[in-house]
Protein backbone atom coordinates (compact mmCIF):
# COMPACT_ATOMS: atom_id res chain seq x y z
CA UNK A 1 0.00 0.00 0.00
CA UNK A 2 1.42 3.26 -0.93
CA UNK A 3 2.34 5.88 2.23
CA UNK A 4 -0.31 8.13 0.74
CA UNK A 5 -3.11 6.13 1.33
CA UNK A 6 -1.72 4.79 4.51
CA UNK A 7 -1.48 8.68 5.53
CA UNK A 8 -5.33 9.21 4.07
CA UNK A 9 -6.46 6.15 6.55
CA UNK A 10 -4.42 7.44 9.76
CA UNK A 11 -6.15 10.10 9.43
CA UNK A 12 -9.66 8.52 9.49
CA UNK A 13 -9.18 6.79 12.68
CA UNK A 14 -7.35 9.59 14.35
CA UNK A 15 -10.30 12.17 13.66
CA UNK A 16 -12.26 9.54 14.87
CA UNK A 17 -10.34 8.77 18.22
CA UNK A 18 -13.15 8.94 20.49
CA UNK A 19 -15.10 6.29 18.03
CA UNK A 20 -14.21 2.67 18.76
CA UNK A 21 -15.26 2.01 14.92
CA UNK A 22 -15.42 4.51 12.31
CA UNK A 23 -16.62 4.12 8.57
CA UNK A 24 -13.23 4.48 6.57
CA UNK A 25 -12.44 7.33 3.64
CA UNK A 26 -12.37 5.57 -0.17
CA UNK A 27 -10.71 8.39 -2.47
CA UNK A 28 -12.49 8.23 -5.38
CA UNK A 29 -14.65 4.80 -4.49
CA UNK A 30 -17.30 6.79 -2.09
CA UNK A 31 -21.12 7.32 -3.84
CA UNK A 32 -20.80 10.69 -5.17
CA UNK A 33 -21.78 14.00 -3.79
CA UNK A 34 -23.18 12.34 -0.47
CA UNK A 35 -25.06 13.96 2.22
CA UNK A 36 -22.83 14.02 5.61
CA UNK A 37 -24.05 14.42 8.74
CA UNK A 38 -21.43 15.76 11.96
CA UNK A 39 -23.18 16.05 15.36
CA UNK A 40 -23.60 15.91 18.86
CA UNK A 41 -26.26 14.07 20.29
CA UNK A 42 -27.14 11.05 23.05
CA UNK A 43 -24.22 12.25 24.71
CA UNK A 44 -21.85 11.12 21.53
CA UNK A 45 -21.01 11.51 18.16
CA UNK A 46 -23.56 10.83 15.48
CA UNK A 47 -22.61 11.17 11.62
CA UNK A 48 -24.31 10.08 8.94
CA UNK A 49 -23.12 9.58 4.92
CA UNK A 50 -26.44 9.49 2.44
CA UNK A 51 -25.87 8.62 -1.30
CA UNK A 52 -28.55 10.46 -3.24
CA UNK A 53 -30.65 8.75 -4.89
CA UNK A 54 -30.09 10.49 -8.48
CA UNK A 55 -26.91 12.42 -9.32
CA UNK A 56 -28.50 16.02 -10.07
CA UNK A 57 -29.29 18.98 -7.97
CA UNK A 58 -32.59 17.22 -6.67
CA UNK A 59 -30.95 14.26 -5.31
CA UNK A 60 -28.82 15.85 -3.51
CA UNK A 61 -31.32 18.21 -1.65
CA UNK A 62 -33.37 15.69 -1.14
CA UNK A 63 -29.81 13.13 0.58
CA UNK A 64 -29.46 16.37 2.51
CA UNK A 65 -32.86 16.83 3.94
CA UNK A 66 -32.91 13.35 4.97
CA UNK A 67 -29.54 13.77 6.75
CA UNK A 68 -31.29 17.00 9.04
CA UNK A 69 -34.35 14.29 9.30
CA UNK A 70 -31.88 12.00 10.83
CA UNK A 71 -30.82 14.30 13.30
CA UNK A 72 -33.81 15.68 14.30
CA UNK A 73 -35.22 11.69 14.95
CA UNK A 74 -31.99 10.88 17.39
CA UNK A 75 -32.72 14.47 18.92
CA UNK A 76 -36.74 12.93 19.25
CA UNK A 77 -35.72 9.78 21.00
CA UNK A 78 -32.78 11.80 23.01
CA UNK A 79 -35.71 13.81 24.59
CA UNK A 80 -37.56 10.69 25.81
CA UNK A 81 -34.61 8.79 27.21
CA UNK A 82 -32.19 10.83 27.95
CA UNK A 83 -31.42 11.18 32.28
CA UNK A 84 -29.96 14.61 31.44
CA UNK A 85 -32.95 15.70 30.26
CA UNK A 86 -35.06 16.29 33.54
CA UNK A 87 -38.74 15.66 31.81
CA UNK A 88 -37.62 12.37 29.86
CA UNK A 89 -39.87 9.58 30.43
CA UNK A 90 -37.07 8.11 32.14
CA UNK A 91 -36.20 11.02 34.24
CA UNK A 92 -39.91 10.50 35.25
CA UNK A 93 -39.67 6.96 35.20
CA UNK A 94 -37.01 7.15 37.74
CA UNK A 95 -38.62 9.35 40.08
CA UNK A 96 -41.12 7.75 40.50
CA UNK A 97 -39.29 4.50 41.36
CA UNK A 98 -41.57 2.62 44.00
CA UNK A 99 -44.78 4.52 43.44
CA UNK A 100 -47.62 4.62 40.51
CA UNK A 101 -46.72 3.85 37.20
CA UNK A 102 -45.86 5.89 34.07
CA UNK A 103 -47.95 5.87 30.72
CA UNK A 104 -45.03 6.36 28.22
CA UNK A 105 -44.80 6.45 24.60
CA UNK A 106 -44.87 2.93 21.66
CA UNK A 107 -41.41 4.05 21.26
CA UNK A 108 -39.86 3.87 24.98
CA UNK A 109 -42.35 0.72 25.73
CA UNK A 110 -40.66 -1.17 22.74
CA UNK A 111 -37.27 -0.32 24.34
CA UNK A 112 -37.65 -1.15 27.47
CA UNK A 113 -39.50 -4.57 26.22
CA UNK A 114 -36.51 -5.36 24.33
CA UNK A 115 -34.17 -4.48 27.39
CA UNK A 116 -35.60 -6.76 29.39
CA UNK A 117 -35.78 -9.49 27.00
CA UNK A 118 -31.85 -8.91 27.17
CA UNK A 119 -31.57 -8.73 30.38
CA UNK A 120 -33.15 -11.97 30.75
CA UNK A 121 -31.37 -14.14 28.17
CA UNK A 122 -28.17 -12.79 29.68
CA UNK A 123 -29.12 -13.54 33.20
CA UNK A 124 -29.06 -10.05 33.97
CA UNK A 125 -24.89 -9.40 32.64
CA UNK A 126 -26.97 -6.97 29.92
CA UNK A 127 -29.24 -4.78 32.71
CA UNK A 128 -30.85 -1.15 32.34
CA UNK A 129 -31.27 -1.14 35.74
CA UNK A 130 -27.50 -0.78 36.57
CA UNK A 131 -27.95 2.96 36.84
CA UNK A 132 -27.66 3.19 41.12
CA UNK A 133 -24.60 1.87 40.36
CA UNK A 134 -23.17 3.35 37.37
CA UNK A 135 -23.63 6.66 39.75
CA UNK A 136 -20.80 5.82 42.11
CA UNK A 137 -18.33 5.15 38.81
CA UNK A 138 -19.18 8.63 37.32
CA UNK A 139 -18.91 7.58 33.84
CA UNK A 140 -21.42 9.44 32.61
CA UNK A 141 -21.54 12.15 29.79
CA UNK A 142 -22.75 15.51 30.53
CA UNK A 143 -25.30 16.85 27.79
CA UNK A 144 -23.74 18.53 24.96
CA UNK A 145 -20.51 17.17 25.34
CA UNK A 146 -18.91 13.45 24.22
CA UNK A 147 -16.54 13.64 26.69
CA UNK A 148 -17.31 11.71 30.02
CA UNK A 149 -17.01 12.66 33.50
CA UNK A 150 -13.60 11.88 34.91
CA UNK A 151 -13.36 9.26 37.70
CA UNK A 152 -11.95 10.88 41.06
CA UNK A 153 -11.96 7.80 43.41
CA UNK A 154 -12.92 4.01 43.43
CA UNK A 155 -15.97 3.14 45.43
CA UNK A 156 -15.72 1.51 48.78
CA UNK A 157 -17.13 -2.48 48.74
CA UNK A 158 -19.94 -1.04 51.37
CA UNK A 159 -21.01 1.68 48.19
CA UNK A 160 -21.14 -1.24 45.77
CA UNK A 161 -23.32 -3.30 47.77
CA UNK A 162 -25.70 -1.06 48.70
CA UNK A 163 -26.12 -0.03 45.15
CA UNK A 164 -26.29 -3.66 44.18
CA UNK A 165 -29.32 -4.00 46.11
CA UNK A 166 -31.25 -1.63 44.03
CA UNK A 167 -30.12 -3.38 40.78
CA UNK A 168 -32.41 -6.02 38.86
CA UNK A 169 -34.08 -6.09 35.99
CA UNK A 170 -36.93 -7.98 38.46
CA UNK A 171 -38.13 -4.40 39.35
CA UNK A 172 -39.12 -3.27 35.97
CA UNK A 173 -42.20 -3.81 35.88
CA UNK A 174 -44.06 -3.32 31.93
CA UNK A 175 -47.57 -3.46 30.29
CA UNK A 176 -46.89 -3.03 27.20
CA UNK A 177 -51.27 -3.41 26.86
CA UNK A 178 -51.78 -0.16 28.50
CA UNK A 179 -48.52 1.50 27.97
CA UNK A 180 -47.18 2.12 31.56
CA UNK A 181 -43.84 1.11 32.94
CA UNK A 182 -43.13 1.13 36.59
CA UNK A 183 -40.11 0.73 38.89
CA UNK A 184 -41.23 -1.29 42.01
CA UNK A 185 -38.04 -0.77 44.24
CA UNK A 186 -37.63 2.92 45.50
CA UNK A 187 -33.90 3.54 44.68
CA UNK A 188 -33.87 2.03 41.63
CA UNK A 189 -33.37 3.63 38.06
CA UNK A 190 -32.82 3.32 34.76
CA UNK A 191 -30.09 4.37 32.08
CA UNK A 192 -30.32 3.56 28.29
CA UNK A 193 -27.02 4.21 27.69
CA UNK A 194 -26.01 0.75 27.04
CA UNK A 195 -29.01 0.21 24.40
CA UNK A 196 -30.41 3.49 23.24
CA UNK A 197 -27.82 4.64 20.85
CA UNK A 198 -28.44 1.46 18.93
CA UNK A 199 -32.20 1.57 18.61
CA UNK A 200 -31.65 5.72 17.80
CA UNK A 201 -30.02 4.31 14.66
CA UNK A 202 -32.19 1.29 13.92
CA UNK A 203 -35.07 4.26 13.94
CA UNK A 204 -32.80 6.66 11.75
CA UNK A 205 -32.01 3.19 9.29
CA UNK A 206 -36.09 3.11 8.99
CA UNK A 207 -36.67 6.84 8.49
CA UNK A 208 -33.80 6.52 5.56
CA UNK A 209 -35.72 3.36 4.24
CA UNK A 210 -39.08 4.85 4.60
CA UNK A 211 -37.68 7.92 1.84
CA UNK A 212 -36.11 5.49 -0.83
CA UNK A 213 -32.55 5.75 0.70
CA UNK A 214 -30.54 1.92 0.06
CA UNK A 215 -27.39 3.45 0.04
CA UNK A 216 -25.55 5.18 3.68
CA UNK A 217 -24.26 4.86 7.11
CA UNK A 218 -25.65 5.76 10.35
CA UNK A 219 -23.70 6.38 13.35
CA UNK A 220 -23.96 7.13 17.24
CA UNK A 221 -20.73 6.60 19.50
CA UNK A 222 -19.86 3.46 18.89
CA UNK A 223 -23.19 2.17 17.07
CA UNK A 224 -23.57 1.94 13.19
CA UNK A 225 -25.51 0.56 10.62
CA UNK A 226 -24.46 0.51 6.67
CA UNK A 227 -27.13 -0.44 4.08
CA UNK A 228 -26.68 -1.28 0.47
CA UNK A 229 -22.85 0.21 -0.58
CA UNK A 230 -20.71 3.08 -0.95
CA UNK A 231 -20.55 3.54 -4.73
CA UNK A 232 -19.01 0.82 -6.17
CA UNK A 233 -17.75 -1.55 -2.97
CA UNK A 234 -19.42 -2.47 0.25
CA UNK A 235 -18.82 0.28 3.23
CA UNK A 236 -15.55 -0.28 4.79
CA UNK A 237 -15.43 -0.61 8.77
CA UNK A 238 -11.88 -0.12 10.79
CA UNK A 239 -11.75 -1.41 14.23
CA UNK A 240 -9.47 0.44 16.59
CA UNK A 241 -7.02 -1.06 18.67
CA UNK A 242 -7.81 -0.98 22.27
CA UNK A 243 -4.36 0.03 23.30
CA UNK A 244 -2.92 1.80 20.23
CA UNK A 245 -5.10 5.13 19.79
CA UNK A 246 -5.54 5.75 15.83
CA UNK A 247 -4.52 2.09 14.88
CA UNK A 248 -6.94 -0.53 13.57
CA UNK A 249 -6.74 -4.43 14.65
CA UNK A 250 -8.70 -4.33 10.97
CA UNK A 251 -10.77 -3.69 8.52
CA UNK A 252 -14.32 -5.13 7.90
CA UNK A 253 -16.28 -4.82 4.95
CA UNK A 254 -19.96 -4.87 5.70
CA UNK A 255 -23.91 -4.58 3.95
CA UNK A 256 -27.28 -4.41 5.63
CA UNK A 257 -25.88 -4.88 9.04
CA UNK A 258 -25.28 -3.58 12.36
CA UNK A 259 -21.92 -2.91 13.66
CA UNK A 260 -21.17 -2.00 17.63
CA UNK A 261 -17.91 -1.86 19.82
CA UNK A 262 -17.38 -1.69 23.16
CA UNK A 263 -14.26 -0.90 24.61
CA UNK A 264 -12.17 -0.28 28.31
CA UNK A 265 -10.18 2.72 26.45
CA UNK A 266 -13.62 4.41 25.78
CA UNK A 267 -14.39 5.99 29.26
CA UNK A 268 -11.62 5.18 31.82
CA UNK A 269 -9.40 6.48 34.40
CA UNK A 270 -6.52 5.35 35.66
CA UNK A 271 -5.73 5.29 39.45
CA UNK A 272 -2.89 4.05 41.07
CA UNK A 273 -1.92 2.24 37.89
CA UNK A 274 -5.09 0.23 37.85
CA UNK A 275 -7.69 0.69 34.95
CA UNK A 276 -11.35 1.48 35.72
CA UNK A 277 -13.88 2.02 33.24
CA UNK A 278 -17.80 1.84 32.39
CA UNK A 279 -18.63 -1.74 31.16
CA UNK A 280 -19.98 -2.60 34.79
CA UNK A 281 -19.89 -6.47 35.60
CA UNK A 282 -22.89 -6.55 37.95
CA UNK A 283 -21.99 -9.56 39.09
CA UNK A 284 -19.16 -8.07 41.02
CA UNK A 285 -20.45 -4.78 40.74
CA UNK A 286 -17.34 -3.64 39.45
CA UNK A 287 -15.48 -2.73 36.25
CA UNK A 288 -15.55 -5.90 33.64
CA UNK A 289 -12.32 -7.25 33.54
CA UNK A 290 -12.23 -10.26 31.08
CA UNK A 291 -11.80 -7.73 27.70
CA UNK A 292 -10.05 -4.79 26.67
CA UNK A 293 -13.09 -4.30 23.56
CA UNK A 294 -15.35 -6.36 22.18
CA UNK A 295 -17.02 -5.72 18.22
CA UNK A 296 -20.03 -7.11 17.13
CA UNK A 297 -21.54 -7.87 13.59
CA UNK A 298 -25.76 -7.95 14.27
CA UNK A 299 -28.95 -7.55 11.88
CA UNK A 300 -29.52 -4.63 13.57
CA UNK A 301 -27.99 -1.50 16.27
CA UNK A 302 -29.75 -2.25 19.25
CA UNK A 303 -28.97 -6.09 19.01
CA UNK A 304 -24.98 -5.08 18.15
CA UNK A 305 -25.22 -2.98 20.63
CA UNK A 306 -26.94 -5.05 23.56
CA UNK A 307 -24.51 -7.93 22.38
CA UNK A 308 -20.80 -5.84 22.34
CA UNK A 309 -21.65 -5.27 26.14
CA UNK A 310 -22.71 -9.39 27.23
CA UNK A 311 -19.96 -10.14 24.92
CA UNK A 312 -17.12 -7.70 26.62
CA UNK A 313 -18.08 -9.06 30.08
CA UNK A 314 -17.95 -12.49 29.22
CA UNK A 315 -15.02 -12.35 27.55
CA UNK A 316 -12.68 -14.34 24.69
CA UNK A 317 -14.52 -17.61 23.64
CA UNK A 318 -17.46 -17.72 26.17
CA UNK A 319 -17.93 -14.29 24.41
CA UNK A 320 -17.83 -15.93 20.97
CA UNK A 321 -20.24 -18.27 21.59
CA UNK A 322 -22.63 -15.49 23.22
CA UNK A 323 -22.43 -14.34 19.90
CA UNK A 324 -23.06 -17.77 17.69
CA UNK A 325 -25.97 -18.29 20.52
CA UNK A 326 -27.44 -14.90 19.06
CA UNK A 327 -26.93 -15.12 15.07
CA UNK A 328 -24.02 -12.76 15.51
CA UNK A 329 -20.39 -12.08 14.95
CA UNK A 330 -17.35 -10.21 16.63
CA UNK A 331 -14.21 -9.79 17.21
CA UNK A 332 -13.22 -9.67 20.61
CA UNK A 333 -9.59 -8.51 22.40
CA UNK A 334 -9.34 -10.67 25.72
CA UNK A 335 -7.89 -8.66 29.22
CA UNK A 336 -4.15 -10.20 27.84
CA UNK A 337 -3.98 -8.42 23.90
CA UNK A 338 -5.62 -11.81 22.42
CA UNK A 339 -7.80 -11.43 19.78
CA UNK A 340 -10.50 -13.47 19.05
CA UNK A 341 -12.76 -13.54 15.70
CA UNK A 342 -15.94 -15.78 15.01
CA UNK A 343 -15.76 -18.40 12.58
CA UNK A 344 -16.24 -17.15 8.61
CA UNK A 345 -15.80 -13.30 9.97
CA UNK A 346 -13.48 -12.22 7.46
CA UNK A 347 -11.39 -9.65 8.69
CA UNK A 348 -9.08 -7.78 6.52
CA UNK A 349 -5.81 -6.64 7.68
CA UNK A 350 -5.27 -2.70 8.29
CA UNK A 351 -3.44 -2.20 5.48
CA UNK A 352 -5.94 -3.15 2.70
CA UNK A 353 -6.32 -0.09 0.26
Amino acid sequence: MSNSLLFRLMIVALSLATLPAAVLAQPGQGCAHAAKLDAVAMGTKVRATICPQSDDDQGRQHAAAAAQAVLAEVQRLEKLWSTWIPESEISQLNRRAGGPALKVSADTVRLLATALKAAKQSGGIFDITFAPLGEVWQFDTPPGAHEPTKLQRVPSEPEIRDRLLRVGYRYLALDAAKGTARLTKAGTSVHLGGIGKGAAVDSAVALLRARGFRNFAVQAGGDLYCAGQNGARPWRIGIAHPRQPGNMIGIVDIREAAFSTSGDYERFAILDGKRYHHILDLRSGRPATASQSATVLAPSATQAEVLTKWAFVAGGAAGLQVLKSQGAQGVLVDSAGQVWTSPGLVVLAAEVP
